[in-house]
């Protein structure tokens, strides 16, 4: 891979990583760069994208190399990774907190017009998820600018 390549996973793992709010130092790039650079970079960003929809935590490279592990167990013809695995999570969990991760990983506009879901929804979900973080003692997994007052207190 070349120069280009390295940019393009440093920006995605930036990105990804930023989502669980942690900053990725130089030192840190050039391990992940090496750890990963033979799958392809296309192949990482995949696997980055998937880890945010299962992880609960940020990744480090043995995740994402997992990922792409998976991936390529499967034929060219299918997609989609396995099926995740089936958890006890209430739907309306599982659905706000797809609908969060969804829209952080699309530019962080959590409030813009998406259509199947009404302001009233967006909210309860945003509310949701919140309330659940904090429960589970996980503050990472909410953005600072996304975390409620009525849930976290002051910030």
């Amino acid at each position: 891979m070349d120069k280009m390549d390295k940019d393009d996973f440093v920006y995605a793992l930036t990105q990804t990583l930023a989502f669980y709010g942690k900053q990725l130092e130089p030192m840190q790039a050039t391990f992940w760069w090496d750890a990963c650079r033979e799958r392809g970079v296309d192949n990482l960003k995949r696997a980055m994208r998937e880890h945010i929809k299962v992880g609960k935590f940020a990744p480090k490279p043995a995740d994402i190399l997992g990922i792409c592990d998976n991936m390529s167990q499967h034929s060219p013809q299918r997609a989609a990774l396995s099926p995740p695995p089936v958890t006890n999570c209430p739907p309306e969990i599982s659905e706000a907190w797809r609908w969060f991760i969804g829209r952080c990983t699309s530019g962080g506009m959590l409030f813009a017009d998406v259509p199947d879901v009404d302001q009233k929804t967006k909210e309860r979900y945003l509310f949701l998820v919140n309330e659940q973080a904090f429960k589970y003692q996980d503050p990472d997994s909410i953005p600072d600018e996304y975390k409620l007052k009525e849930i976290w207190g002051e910030l």
